[in-house]
């Protein structure tokens, strides 16, 4: 493997390592509250300096970028970012559900019934687990309980 590809092997886990220090130090101070994050981003932490060490030793290439079409990678990012622009705004079922069919058509889908159900169920599911069963404050507009 040469420089360039270790460069770009190795920063994946400095990045998530930096990550996950940023986060374990804004909730320290927390206290209670902060005990969930800490331990998420110490398991992300041991798993980037694994992720790290192993690079190092076995200088496998992993990241291979032939073949990716940063264009498509691009557009998700946008939609990713104005998703968390309009979250606040629009509220979460809405703003998912527009994201899951955005990105589903952006991957080739083309049925867009198929398309439309899938991100109903996406945002039913995910509305289950953080809203009911794990009561996670989300921004709503409506159903807000």
């Amino acid at each position: 493997m040469n420089k360039k590809q270790l460069i770009i092997e190795l920063a994946m886990p400095i990045v998530f390592a930096l990550i996950s220090i940023y986060i374990i130090v804004k909730a320290i101070p927390m206290e209670g509250e902060g005990v969930f994050p800490i331990m998420s981003a110490g398991v992300l932490l041991i798993c980037a300096a694994y992720l790290f060490f192993e690079t190092l030793v076995k200088k496998e290439e992993v990241v291979k970028l032939e073949g990716v079409n940063l264009g498509k990678v691009g557009i998700t990012l946008l939609a990713l970012i104005v998703y968390v622009l309009l979250i606040k705004k629009i509220g979460y079922i809405i703003d998912t559900f527009l994201l899951c069919v955005f990105i589903i058509r952006s991957l080739g889908y083309k049925k867009i019934g198929i398309t439309v159900l899938c991100a109903a169920l996406a945002v039913c599911a995910t509305f289950f687990v953080f809203k009911v069963l794990l009561s996670v404050p989300l921004p709503m507009i409506f159903l807000d309980f």
